[in-house]
């Protein structure tokens, strides 16, 4: 028993049940592909009930620039869990091409995360001089590279990106006055979606997936949803998390540039008993900029100043 061990996995980056409406976080080549500038917002509460429970907040912004035949974006997300805060900010460009019926995007971001310990009060079980324990208020920052490709047309989307491609490492010190290290697994993310327009009772049907993995822990998981968007303007949906939660979803589109939409999971897992659900919010403002054309001519104004 002294000598046998085991080890732990899980995911390094962000979950979000509303990934249909922040596709971006999760690929860059989606970047300019919506030819509109796309404002979103959100956040989201994790297993609500737990002390030091994950809270998340995402911002991005999306902007079409038809001179670099792409699009550019800026991702910045906070994320805390426990005694650790997760700072990234990345900033990145897409190239869009027409491709048969639709449009294929390039994209790649540089992504600078910072993680922070925010003063940390460790329980030692008997030595507390572990150098593998994190000082209570170390920090560290690494650069990353996203890397996505996003093929969209009028009624269907299908993308493939790769986040954390650097595996970098973060040197934080630890409680002895040494450094523990924390390394970056690069995690893989495939996500589609269709669109079945029933226009004899104004209701359109999107479903959507989601698969997910990081390949090192050999697990594979996956989101499944369904939404319907009622006279483009009311949205309602289900969705299932696999060894996770299943999840309803609601919106409303207040403006034809802004929506609300609110999602809620309940969980399935072990921790069924102990946790009150997640809760998850997205505030999406989409809209364009129109500069009209030059007219060539002279004007003159009788007024003599």
């Amino acid at each position: 028993m002294t000598l046998a061990g085991g080890s732990l996995h899980a995911q390094q980056d962000v979950q979000f049940t509303q990934y249909m409406n922040n596709r971006i976080f999760f690929n860059p080549g989606m970047a300019g592909s919506s030819e509109a500038i796309s404002l979103n917002s959100g956040h989201r509460s994790q297993w609500v009930g737990f002390d030091n429970a994950p809270v998340t907040q995402n911002i991005n912004v999306e902007l079409p620039v038809d001179k670099l035949h792409g699009g550019i974006l800026l991702n910045i997300t906070n994320d805390q869990i426990g005694f650790f805060q997760d700072i990234s900010a990345a900033l990145g460009y897409a190239y869009q091409m027409n491709l048969g019926m639709g449009t294929l995007g390039l994209g790649l971001s540089v992504d600078f995360r910072n993680k922070n310990v925010r003063n940390a009060l460790w329980i030692y079980p008997e030595n507390g001089n572990d150098p593998a324990v994190f000082n209570p208020t170390a920090s560290a920052m690494a650069p990353e590279l996203n890397f996505g490709s996003y093929y969209s047309t009028e009624n269907w989307f299908v993308g493939l990106s790769s986040n954390r491609l650097l595996q970098g490492a973060q040197s934080l010190s630890s409680v002895t006055g040494g450094t523990a290290r924390y390394r970056s697994v690069m995690h893989y993310y495939l996500m589609g979606g269709y669109r079945f327009d029933l226009p004899s009772i104004g209701i359109s049907l999107q479903p959507t997936t989601l698969l997910k993995t990081d390949i090192s822990s050999g697990n594979l998981h996956g989101d499944f949803n369904v939404n319907a968007v009622i006279r483009d303007k009311i949205y309602a949906g289900l969705g299932f998390r696999t060894q996770d939660a299943y999840s309803l979803m609601a919106g409303y589109q207040i403006m034809p540039s802004l929506r609300l939409t609110y999602s809620y999971d309940i969980t399935t897992s072990e921790l069924a008993g102990f946790s009150g659900g997640s809760h998850e919010v997205f505030v999406n403002y989409q809209f364009t900029i129109e500069i009209p054309p030059r007219i060539n001519g002279s004007y003159r104004n009788v007024r003599f100043l």
